[in-house]
């Protein structure tokens, strides 16, 4: 079959950047060159020869579930929740589960052979939850998150599945390559106590606002993730579960919230997550409720029944921007990961506050981004509405181990108006 185009010759690079060079007219072409917080310079175009390799399809299915979180406080409240949920469009659930549960009442007519369902549960709680689930049929799209890494006590009950969770990165600030080193490093933690064969990576992420970037990051967790396991022979199925980020979510105008985590979402889906829980807009100052849940779900039934992002292929697969910030990705956080191992792995990092230290680094960066307007946030530090009354339902704040907190960038902004 002849290919339209072969008639044409083709333009270099270097003939692109010479008509750019002329169009300028005089202005530096490197004042179009921004520099990331990876440290990744982003050039103003992109060919083929910024590709090493010809690209391929990190996967072939790009179907995901609708998920919704369920926090799990009185077990019958929770079932009907869960079931009000997959009844309207959900197809997926998280299940929060921090004090003693009755799972026969939380699951009544939830058939998890059929869904995707994930279990957060605190290491007291755990074995309760694997006796029940053992007693019932789940299919293999079950999992259960009992990730202990942050409060330095790592252990792997499941033998043949590793689940953990990585969003207390990207919430705490830190730059996408530092996200991708410190997660390759958790999870490299729990291969190097993997008893028995692994057969499913479960990899709970948040994802941010930075769309590009995002759609790279997780096609780069990817790939990192199954050249991790290819160094130990290990073949499993790597599952991303993905959530929209809280880092970048208001109070005031707080409906602009609904747009951040639409695009959130959308990079989820291209960048290939398997799961995806939209977090309600008005999660930062109310209780949840019927209404802000199922616009949450309504977000993510828009993606898939309107805009068909579930039945293309890695979509991103080819482009030469999003290929050549995935490779850039790959190699950057690959060789902070080792910079990592030679002090000793995560934990032993983490005791020495060496992860604080990049953290607390990055975090301040965004931060002054964010004060000085160079990060913007429509409604909160550009564009305010200065007449919004704001009513906020004060919530307590987590104590994460080592010192390592979750962030808001609208916070300081945002507390004068609430008092």
């Amino acid at each position: 079959m002849q290919k339209l185009f072969n008639e044409f010759t083709s333009t270099t690079a270097a003939q692109w950047k010479e008509q750019l060079v002329k169009d300028l007219k005089g202005i530096d072409y490197n004042t179009l060159v921004w520099k990331t917080s990876s440290g990744i310079d982003v050039q103003p175009f992109y060919t083929k020869e910024h590709l090493n390799a010809n690209p391929t399809p990190l996967f072939t299915k790009n179907d995901w579930a609708i998920c919704e979180n369920v926090f799990v406080i009185d077990a019958k409240t929770a079932n009907t929740q869960a079931l009000n949920a997959l009844r309207n469009g959900a197809s997926g659930i998280v299940f929060h589960i921090i004090q003693k549960t009755d799972f026969a009442i939380l699951l009544n007519d939830v058939l998890l052979e059929y869904i995707y369902t994930l279990f957060i549960v605190t290491p007291e709680f755990e074995k309760d939850l694997f006796t029940f689930l053992s007693s019932i049929s789940t299919g293999d799209n079950c999992f259960v998150e009992c990730d202990t890494t942050l409060n330095g006590k790592l252990e792997l009950h499941n033998t043949s599945s590793i689940c953990i969770s990585t969003n207390l990165y990207q919430e705490a600030g830190l730059n996408s390559m530092n996200e991708l080193a410190f997660s390759i490093a958790q999870l490299n933690e729990y291969l190097n106590i993997a008893k028995t064969a692994i057969k499913t990576i479960h990899l709970n992420v948040s994802v941010g606002g930075d769309f590009f970037m995002e759609i790279a990051k997780l096609r780069a967790l990817r790939k990192l993730t199954n050249f991790l396991l290819s160094q130990y022979d290990i073949k499993a199925i790597v599952h991303i579960h993905a959530q929209t980020t809280l880092i970048n979510k208001s109070i005031v105008d707080s409906y602009n919230n609904i747009l951040r985590s639409t695009t959130e979402a959308m990079s989820a889906s291209i960048g290939g997550a398997n799961s995806i829980v939209v977090l309600p807009f008005d999660i930062e100052f109310n209780e949840q409720n019927d209404f802000s849940s199922r616009m949450a779900r309504n977000q993510q039934l828009i993606l898939k029944e309107e805009s068909y992002l579930n039945i293309v292929s890695d979509m991103s697969a080819g482009s030469y921007y999003i290929e050549t910030l995935t490779e850039t990705l790959c190699e950057k956080a690959w060789e902070q990961f080792k910079l990592i191992e030679s002090k000793g792995g995560l934990l032993a990092c983490l005791k020495s506050n060496y992860i604080q230290g990049l953290i607390s680094k990055d975090a301040e960066t965004l931060i002054q981004q964010f004060k000085e307007g160079k990060l913007v946030l429509v409604g909160v530090n550009k564009f305010q509405n200065k007449n919004e009354e704001v009513k906020v339902i004060k919530k307590k704040k987590a104590l994460h181990p080592f010192g390592i907190k979750a962030i808001n960038l609208s916070e300081s902004l945002e507390q004068p108006l609430a008092n």
